[in-house]
């Protein structure tokens, strides 16, 4: 199962095989990898490809994602979910067939608020928000139905013009604005959070509600919620699609400091 291997480990707390710091999905349309490289983040990379990685023509690998979940403690310091990580929505976008099998499974659901409330870092991309939305439902509103499967990913491509609302986040970048470019449609939206519920970016974005195309001003793009010692991070947004500035600054600032490779 993915995420009941986010935690795959030993009587330690630590996997015998999995020396590193960071685990990152394999999605069909994010990558993540390039940023930790560039960030001299130890990392193993767990393939979780629904169809094809669209953002590569060569084959890609890694463990299976399968793997990356456990009820056990955590062998990662954090986890990178990325958009098109199979198993996390209703069905298998080019084809009707399920693709639910981690999502819906509450022994995954579980071990990740468990990972997270005992110290560990989950960080979500787009299409993976589902992960986010069951495991904490209440932290954030995102459009559509709540109970439904990808109701959220009605987001329309292109250049959204993002407001930074945390004061360090705006230090760190140098700006109180940032480009995002949401390279692909049906992208999750997010329409409110929950008090407690950090935003750091908010934008305008284009969006269907089930009738018509609506502008949505000021909605959240980036958000985490903090839960006893850990964080998880929704991300309506694709890493691989930003500025290498603009990617490896977000995650160094809101998920904290990335162990580098020794």
């Amino acid at each position: 199962m993915l995420l009941p291997a986010l935690i795959a480990c030993s009587e330690t707390g630590l996997s015998s095989t999995r020396e590193a710091a960071v685990a990152v999905t394999y999605g069909d349309f994010d990558d993540l990898t390039p940023s930790l490289d560039r960030l001299r983040v130890n990392h193993d990379i767990y393939e979780g490809l629904i169809s094809h990685a669209t953002w590569s023509e060569e084959p890609v690998s890694g463990f299976p994602v399968e793997s990356l979940l456990s009820a056990r403690r955590p062998a990662y310091e954090a986890v990178l979910v990325t958009s098109g990580t199979r198993g996390l929505g209703r069905t298998v976008y080019d084809r009707n067939a399920p693709d639910d099998a981690l999502v819906a499974d509450p022994d995954v659901l579980e071990a990740t608020e468990g990972y997270v409330r005992s110290g560990g870092r989950v960080l979500v991309t787009d299409w993976a928000y589902d992960l986010f939305e069951r495991t904490w439902p209440d932290a954030v509103d995102f459009l559509g139905d709540d109970t439904a499967l990808d109701d959220a990913q009605q987001g329309q491509p292109g250049i959204v013009v993002a407001r930074v609302t945390d004061d360090r986040l705006a230090e760190t970048l140098g700006m109180d604005q940032v480009v995002l470019d949401y390279n692909f449609s049906n992208w999750a939206v997010i329409t409110d959070v929950h008090p407690d519920t950090t935003v750091w970016l908010r934008g305008d974005v284009e969006a269907w509600d089930g009738t018509a195309f609506v502008t949505l001003q000021d909605a959240p793009l980036l958000v985490s919620h903090e839960t006893n010692r850990g964080i998880a991070v929704m991300m309506t947004f694709h890493g691989n699609a930003q500025t290498f500035a603009v990617t490896d600054t977000l995650l160094t600032t809101v998920l904290g400091e990335l162990p580098p490779v020794p």
